[in-house]
């Protein structure tokens, strides 16, 4: 926090801090060569991923008082003062402080917290074949004009925010957002994937969509690695009832199957086939199992 390592019950600030103001990223570090287990770790995506949080931070008029090697250095730092060595989430924070003006701040908060977390993936996780139930909310996602959706901005959380509550409300495990055009988006914190004859389809960054990195990632290695046919277009609300298979992907979400939309069960086998190829062949990168695709994973 602020250039120190901290204890989590020490890290305090002032209750008239406008925290809502901040950015802030969303990183995983993965144990290699095997995932479910333990020791050395590897960022998966980390110059990616700051570079994204330095893009918040000029869309949203902040400023971050540190290089990003000094990033990737506390970032080590504080990884190796936890004694972690499974997988550990990174979530860099950065907000004005409190009585420097606020909107127009000079001066912020650089907090790096860490802590453990369980991945859906892996050969033989039973999370990853949980079935779950998602509904198209009534709440459409945030259009570019009036809040940024491709920052990590706190802010636009208050979207998602509505979206889960009304999804928990009706007895959902998610909720999947429109734009304001009335096409398909994304979940309320990860991007979506479609599969339909064999093709995988993504709504484009125009869309109101985060520009996740994950997303980029399987982009790139779905034709590539795996020879799967990928479009990156607009989808419509009939088109993805009308899908074969669904999943969510990013940081949180790795690659996250979906049951059925608006109780309107996807394709007869779940998970998909494509989705379990998919989401075999990244664990495997997140492993640092995938010779080609080394150069996006950074030792800790």
């Amino acid at each position: 926090m602020n250039g120190e390592i901290t204890e989590t019950e020490k890290a305090l600030v002032s209750a008239m801090e406008p925290i809502y103001l901040g950015i802030f990223e969303g990183i995983k570090a993965y144990v290699e060569g095997d995932i479910l287990g333990s020791g050395k770790l590897n960022f998966i995506g980390w110059k990616p991923h700051i570079d994204r949080l330095w893009r918040s931070a000029a869309v949203n008029g902040l400023e971050i008082s540190y290089t990003k090697e000094e990033m990737l250095e506390a970032t080590r730092e504080t990884i190796k003062a936890n004694g972690f060595d499974t997988n550990v989430y990174i979530q860099p924070r950065v907000w004005p402080k409190a009585g420097t003006g606020r909107y127009l701040a000079r001066e912020f908060h650089v907090v790096i917290p860490t802590w453990k977390f369980d991945t859906l993936l892996g050969k033989g996780n039973p999370r990853f074949g949980e079935e779950r139930r998602f509904m198209v909310s009534s709440w459409r996602r945030i259009a570019s004009d009036a809040l940024p959706p491709q920052a990590k901005s706190w802010a636009n959380y208050a979207n998602s925010g509505l979206a889960t509550r009304e999804a928990a409300r009706l007895g959902y495990n998610g909720a999947l957002f429109l734009d304001n055009r009335g096409f398909v988006s994304e979940g309320t914190g990860a991007c979506l994937m479609t599969v339909r004859n064999g093709r995988v389809i993504t709504p484009p960054v125009t869309a109101s969509i985060l520009e996740s990195v994950t997303r980029g990632y399987l982009i790139e290695f779905i034709p590539r690695d795996l020879g799967i046919p990928l479009e990156v277009r607009d989808i419509t609300r009939v088109e993805l009832y009308a899908s074969d298979e669904a999943f969510l992907c990013g940081t949180g979400g790795e690659v996250t199957p979906i049951t059925s939309v608006d109780d309107i069960k996807l394709g007869e086998e779940y998970p998909g086939p494509i989705t379990v190829k998919i989401a075999e062949h990244y664990a495997e990168i997140l492993a640092g199992n995938v010779e080609e695709r080394r150069g996006w994973l950074t030792p800790v």
